[in-house]
């Protein structure tokens, strides 16, 4: 199967999407059907698997709704949006990021609506909230919980999408605090040879009071979704800021991941663990980074695989087989997820059909 085929299954998989009684796909299960949660559960529960996702649902529908065919797919995409706003003023979670730039910057992006406009830029502002004197958004957990204080997530540095889109729209706090996350965390999460560390914990004054992992095999690996997140992150800030010196950090973490790929070129979820379970998603990040990092060949050969070994041709649920959500506790250890599937769509239409691309930063 070709890109622009598998493009077309991608397409056909997102028209599968929906939100049901205000739940939206998340992973799926053992029964290969997606499992269905509320985007507005409470949000200390984000850490174990709640709310996070929903946007990426909202993200694959307005990509869909380019395609040929599919335009009919942005008023499911809008509903899921819609479902998705209440969020935007609730400064609780780092992961406003991953809510709303799929779901409002590209819906904005999708049709010109000012509402999504605003409604990224609401939620760019609650986003800013989370900041810290160190400069940390913390990832979680009132600001003032010492049992929370300080903690981030190499994950944290993707969801600045958002904040990069809204300096770029005129919100300057936005992309102040976007630097100032990046300066605080960069040594923290990334090692001098490129790997990172999953999760981290910073003292007011910047200092580093711990480095280790919470989905990771253990606290020194390198979990493979969180390498993925640091390229996805790192390239967007360089293509934000055009700085070189973060340009340099996304091709070593790039580099890093590439290198310690297995043959087949899907990773296993972690690079530290013992034989097992894999987790496509994380090639399917990178893969959507690269194109974005000018890096195409190395692009079409991660696409390429996971369109041979990964893309569901059958009756399950999801776009992207073979994800691992949180092999520690046992979620989603042979599944489809909702964030695999968009960037695999995402990188799809990049390379098949570059021009219908919605891109936050272009």
């Amino acid at each position: 199967m070709n890109l622009a085929e598998a493009l077309e299954v991608a397409g056909a998989r997102a028209a599968r999407l929906s939100a049901t009684d205000g739940r939206l796909p998340h992973v799926t299960g053992d029964d290969r059907r997606w499992e269905l949660l509320s985007p507005l559960g409470a949000e200390e529960t984000a850490l174990t698997g709640l709310p996070w996702t929903g946007g990426f649902v909202a993200g694959q529908l307005w990509l869909a709704s380019r395609l040929p065919g599919h335009e009919h797919q942005a008023a499911e995409a809008a509903s899921v949006a819609d479902l998705l706003a209440p969020r935007a003023e609730q400064p609780t979670t780092h992961d406003l990021g991953f809510l709303f730039w799929p779901a409002a910057v590209l819906g904005y992006l999708a049709t010109g609506e000012a509402r999504y406009r605003e409604l990224g830029l609401r939620a760019s502002r609650s986003l800013v909230e989370r900041a810290l004197p160190s400069g940390v958004l913390q990832v979680i957990g009132a600001l003032d919980d010492p049992a929370w204080r300080g903690r981030s997530i190499v994950d944290t540095w993707p969801n600045l999408m958002l904040l990069w889109w809204a300096e770029r729209e005129g919100l300057a706090e936005a992309g102040h605090a976007a630097r100032a996350h990046l300066d605080a965390t960069l040594e923290a999460f990334l090692r001098p040879d490129g790997s990172t560390f999953h999760a981290a914990r910073l003292g007011d004054d910047g200092s580093v009071l711990e480095q280790g992992t919470i989905n990771g095999h253990g606290p020194d690996s390198t979990w493979a979704r969180g390498q993925a997140w640091a390229v996805q992150g790192l390239v967007a800030a360089a293509r934000a800021t055009g700085e070189p010196e973060l340009r340099g950090n996304a091709e070593h973490a790039a580099r890093w991941f590439l290198d310690h790929l297995p043959a087949d070129l899907v990773p296993p979820w972690d690079f530290d663990a013992p034989p097992g379970a894999k987790d496509a998603s994380a090639a399917a990040i990178v893969a959507s980074a690269l194109f974005d990092l000018g890096w195409d060949d190395e692009a079409l050969r991660l696409l390429e695989a996971l369109v041979a070994a990964c893309l569901n041709r059958g009756d399950a649920d999801g776009l992207l087989l073979h994800c691992c959500y949180r092999h520690p506790v046992g979620l989603g250890l042979d599944s489809a997820t909702a964030w695999g599937d968009f960037f695999l769509l995402d990188a799809l239409v990049h390379a098949a059909a570059p021009d219908l691309r919605l891109d936050p930063l272009g």
